[in-house]
């Protein structure tokens, strides 16, 4: 009996399992984790995020400005975003490095992080500190070498799914960003005219891991000063979408190969916090996690 080639066969169980990845994520909950430098700017990038429509689930904010959430907190949500609007005192992360453990022990369990603004600064700025960086969860080095990145960037990786939608990219006349270079196992698929990075990805833990050297920002979304665009909200959504196992249609067999990756953390996740928490739980955890 003459056998199928193989590497067909591989990918249609891959396909597969990437629609089931899509399938199974298409509710994803996300929660932002920010320091915002005004009183409106969680708000400002939650309903901007939720405007694009890509995440499908619930979009909680917590302000890691006034406190640190818990292990147990983000293990009902499928992606986390944390970010840092301000360097400056009384603005920065509550506990960076609590923050920066806590967020290890998500990825460990499976939890998508994307990691954007200004945290990727040193700790004597403000920046995360603690397991997340000094294990290497996060994607690039950090570096406090700031300049501005209007744009337009450059897309390194067309058919990645962090880019899905995204034609061109401007994140807003002031919006600031560093001078960053990856780390070993991440890959970057966009970058600033001047060839800093402006998105990467590595997939070498337990949990996806997303960098974003762009600032999420408040203002005008079009052209305001820092001002979330159009197109940054799009990539922060896309991001976490990606993170929480949520892909968009991999072109290629090495996506289709992270979309059941993804998928399968995403389970594992999701596995472990059915088995600690009740749907009832984690709804009333929720709605308090969204008053913070």
């Amino acid at each position: 009996m003459k056998r199928a080639p193989l590497l067909p066969v591989l990918r249609s169980v891959l396909a597969a399992t990437a629609l089931c990845a899509t399938a199974i994520a298409a509710q994803a909950s996300v929660l932002i984790l920010g320091a915002p430098a005004t009183a409106d700017g969680l708000t400002d990038v939650q309903s901007k995020i939720a405007a694009t429509g890509i995440v499908g689930g619930t979009i909680d904010v917590f302000n890691v400005n006034t406190g640190t959430p818990s292990l147990a907190m983000l293990t009902p949500y499928d992606a986390v975003l944390v970010y840092l609007d301000s360097g400056a005192p009384g603005k920065r992360f509550a506990d960076a490095k609590l923050l920066g453990n806590v967020l290890a022990d998500y990825v460990d369990l499976g939890g998508g992080v994307v990691e954007a603004g200004l945290s990727n600064a040193t700790t004597g700025l403000g920046g995360l500190d603690g397991r997340f960086m000094t294990a290497n969860y996060d994607v690039f080095n950090t570096n406090n070498n700031q300049g501005a990145c209007s744009g337009p960037a450059n897309v390194l990786v067309p058919d990645s799914p962090l880019m899905r939608d995204i034609g061109s990219f401007s994140a807003g006349l002031s919006s600031l960003c560093y001078k960053l270079t990856p780390k070993a196992g991440a890959q970057v698929v966009a970058a600033w005219p001047d060839n800093r990075p402006l998105a990467g990805l590595r997939t070498d833990h337990n949990g996806i891991v997303v960098g974003l050297n762009v600032w999420p920002g408040t203002g005008n979304p079009v052209s305001g000063p820092s001002g979330m665009t159009t197109s940054n909200a799009m990539l922060m959504a896309t991001s976490l979408a990606f993170a929480a196992g949520e892909l968009p249609e991999p072109g290629s067999l090495a996506l289709i190969g992270i979309a059941a990756l993804a998928a399968g953390m995403a389970g594992r996740r999701r596995a472990r916090a059915s088995s600690v928490t009740t749907a009832a739980g984690v709804e009333a955890q929720r709605r308090a996690v969204a008053t913070v």
